[in-house]
């Protein structure tokens, strides 16, 4: 059954907390990936399964480099179960039956649930030192959404035997700052238009619940949109709702994430592809910012389903 995942219900005040959250986080998220190798393994997916014992073994790895800052975690036992990763909703009971795609969507959203709760306590920590090391356990956790991102894509088109076609967008966006605010323009009108589309066709059904968790998304996306100096998105929201035909809630999830879900791709493939440093950390920047938002949206549908 799905539960509700809130990274903003999250305090952290000492590193012992911070600590004890981050090698709790990294155990769990270690025996849910050899989990998900072995039903790779008996689906017949040996390149997914070995990513997955990859990935668990850099957790492995992680917990280890935990010891090097000094100091002992708090137990276990200490912390609720709602952690991030390795407890994603659909994930206590991995389906019996697992493709490839569906298993690597899994893990992605673990660990942008575990990205957006660290990127929250950097944020709201009461020392720097706190801050700082949430920042920098984030950091590898948007590596991991990366990679397995990038094999979900290559999933995606293999059972589909189709593609969204992304390349290009991805290669504009590597080359310079300038190109990478040009692809997040396009990006962010999409989003937008789709967006306001489906929050007036909301509103005009009655369903003014589901209209303000996407009106609340646009203001977010617009006061991006004017951080990068982006003007001009196409549509208003009236004449895109004329075009995108009928909303219902039933039909928010999907279709409110799907332009999104583009953004983290692109984002977080430019920064892994280019080699300017500038280009690197502000796709990053944005990959961060864009998973915050299907973080925030996921916890919202969950708590109004």
């Amino acid at each position: 059954m799905a539960s509700s995942f809130n990274p903003n219900s999250w305090h952290i005040s000492s590193m012992e907390e911070l600590m004890a959250l981050a090698e709790a986080q990294e155990h769990r998220a270690a025996a849910r990936y050899d989990q998900l190798a072995a039903r790779m393994d008996r689906f017949g997916s040996l390149e997914t399964a070995a990513l997955f014992r990859r990935l668990a073994a850099m957790e492995r790895e992680h917990v280890e480099a935990l010891s090097d800052w000094g100091g002992s975690a708090a137990p276990h036992a200490k912390l609720p179960d709602e952690l991030g990763e390795g407890t994603a909703t659909d994930t206590d009971e991995v389906p019996v039956s697992l493709t490839p795609y569906r298993a690597l969507a899994i893990a992605v959203r673990n660990e942008e649930r575990a990205f957006s709760l660290l990127t929250y306590i950097a944020a709201h920590a009461q020392t720097s030192e706190i801050s700082a090391r949430a920042e920098a356990l984030a950091i590898e956790e948007l590596h991991h959404v990366a990679l397995l991102r990038a094999q979900r894509r290559k999933a995606y088109h293999a059972e589909r035997h189709g593609a969204r076609d992304h390349e290009r967008e991805i290669d504009i966006a590597t080359r310079s700052v300038a190109d990478l605010r040009i692809v997040a323009g396009r990006l962010l009108s999409r989003a937008l238009e789709t967006h306001q589309a489906l929050a007036q066709e909301l509103r005009a059904a009655g369903d003014q619940e589901g209209a303000d968790l996407l009106f609340h998304l646009i203001a977010k996306e617009l006061a991006e949109a004017r951080r990068l100096g982006i003007r001009g998105f196409g549509n208003s929201g009236e004449e895109a709702a004329e075009a995108h035909g009928s909303a219902t809630s039933a039909g928010l999830d999907s279709g409110a994430m799907w332009p999104v879900e583009n953004m983290v791709d692109i984002f977080l493939a430019a920064a892994e592809r280019s080699r300017d440093e500038k280009v690197v950390l502000e796709a990053q920047r944005l990959g961060g910012v864009a998973i915050t938002w299907l973080a925030e949206l996921r916890a919202d549908l969950e708590a109004t389903a």
